[in-house]
């Protein structure tokens, strides 16, 4: 870390120049001030320790006031002896107590800023893999920005709850390992693993890696009793009963983990009864609409920067289709909407056409050829008792299928059986019954020259 002031509460110049004179040529500086600043809220004061003497006026209330302003700083205090002060300083919130003024060795306020900037570098290099790795959730709905308020405060869940059960209530697909990776990274096991398992035959393996981070039971329902006892038992003491490998025996063995789980039935989370733990629901896409296009552009935008192409835009009526249809699969089946859509259009703007595929064909389906050109001779053919009409008109499609694929294949009868997911017997045999004359081919179609052999079955 390039900067390494601190901030030096002292009344005692002399004490200022001591420490001055001892740590500035380790790279130490010192901002000396006979009381706090009067903006003491501004952003950097929490990002650098605070030395108070306890000699100083006030100094135990001066340390109180900067604790409450930044709880997570690093706090010094100093004394010439007053253990009464120096016991106060700990009860106030002081990081550290150290027995040291004018004249003494400045070994061990060396070794406490040393200690204290190392663990400012740890966390920086952990904000930066947080901000790589976090995950990205779209909240733009009131419901998500509720869901996300929730995950906010599991994860930051002081001691001793910090380590209090999630269950996230809510459909396959909605986002609930997401969600519980959110919590995971921004809790204080963030980098340590995050294990997901989806059925109690892997539970025994996956306590094992997660020791340290999290388990994340992808649905709560899977579990059976024995298996439900030991995530209780997990829970409450730290403990998991190893029935099977990798642990050795059938004794608990101690696997210090968070347990988060999805719920798709509220009836599954009786199964946690008689454990305390926190509850999220996670809303579908369909109950969270005004997500869908801010979702949609992000996985767009995602796309873009991984191939390093040009970016894409939806049209209006794009997004008004996006919005207006439905996600059985859930957000997942929206993102692979959208790729779809990415590759399909031939320019910067994605319309209805390259967001629906075969969707936007279907508005001209083999049903609505159907509507249209066999509605009359139904009518016709139901006028006669015994018409056989499914028979006839099955017959007749199926015909005219073979006929065109056989056109389609210039009369490889083999290609065509493979066209049209058939066996070649039942092929042949189809054929014969509805008496297909010829080979399929079109007069045009045929070669000058002699053919060539060609396989037949």
């Amino acid at each position: 870390m390039a900067d390494r002031t601190i901030l030096l509460i002292s009344s005692d110049e002399a004490y200022a120049g001591f420490l001055k004179k001892n740590l500035e040529p380790s790279g130490y500086i010192f901002e000396l001030r006979g009381s706090l600043p009067a903006n003491l809220r501004r952003q950097g004061y929490e990002a650098r320790p605070l030395m108070i003497d306890l000699a100083t006026p006030r100094s135990v209330e001066i340390l109180s006031s900067f604790r409450a302003y930044h709880p997570e700083a690093s706090i010094i205090a100093v004394s010439d002896g007053d253990f009464k002060k120096m016991e106060e300083a700990l009860k106030a919130g002081a990081s550290y107590v150290v027995f040291e003024r004018n004249g003494g060795d400045p070994h061990t306020l060396k070794e406490i800023l040393r200690h204290i900037y190392e663990g400012f570098s740890a966390r920086q290099e952990l904000e930066a893999l947080k901000a790589l790795t976090e995950p990205k959730i779209v909240a733009k709905s009131a419901r998500m920005k509720t869901s996300m308020k929730l995950a906010e405060d599991a994860a930051t869940l002081p001691f001793p709850n910090a380590d209090k059960p999630v269950v996230l209530f809510g459909r396959p697909g909605s986002g609930r390992e997401l969600v519980a990776r959110y919590i995971h990274l921004w809790s204080h096991r963030a980098g340590m693993p995050f294990v997901k398992v989806e059925d109690e035959s892997g539970l025994a393996e996956a306590v094992m890696a997660a020791r340290g981070g999290t388990l994340f039971i992808k649905e709560l329902g899977v579990l059976g009793e024995e298996s439900m006892a030991g995530i209780k038992t997990l829970i409450g003491k730290k403990e998991f009963l190893f029935l099977f490998p990798p642990h050795d025996g059938s004794g608990p063995a101690k696997a210090d983990v968070r347990v988060m789980s999805g719920c798709f039935c509220p009836e599954d989370a009786a199964l946690l009864q008689g454990a305390d733990y926190m509850g999220i629901e996670v809303p579908s896409i369909e109950e969270r609409k005004e997500d869908i296009v801010p979702l949609a552009n992000h996985f767009m935008e995602e796309l873009s920067a991984f191939l390093k192409t040009g970016k894409k835009y939806f049209t209006k009526s794009a997004r008004e289709t996006l919005v207006g249809r439905e996600y059985p699969g859930g957000v997942a089946e929206l993102k692979k909407l959208v790729h779809r859509a990415y590759f399909l259009g031939t320019t910067s703007a994605i319309g209805d056409k390259d967001l629906l595929g075969s969707e936007f064909l279907g508005k001209c389906s083999f049903k609505n050829f159907l509507d249209e050109r066999l509605r009359l001779y139904l009518r016709k053919m139901a006028q006669f008792e015994r018409s056989n009409l499914y028979d006839t008109v099955v017959g007749e499609v199926e015909k005219a299928l073979i006929e065109l694929a056989l056109s389609e294949m210039k009369g490889n009868k083999l290609r065509a059986a493979k066209a049209l997911g058939m066996n070649r017997n039942t092929f042949r045999a189809k054929i014969k019954s509805l008496k297909i004359k010829g080979d399929g081919k079109s007069p045009a179609a045929a070669p000058a020259q002699k053919p060539s052999a060609k396989i037949e079955i």
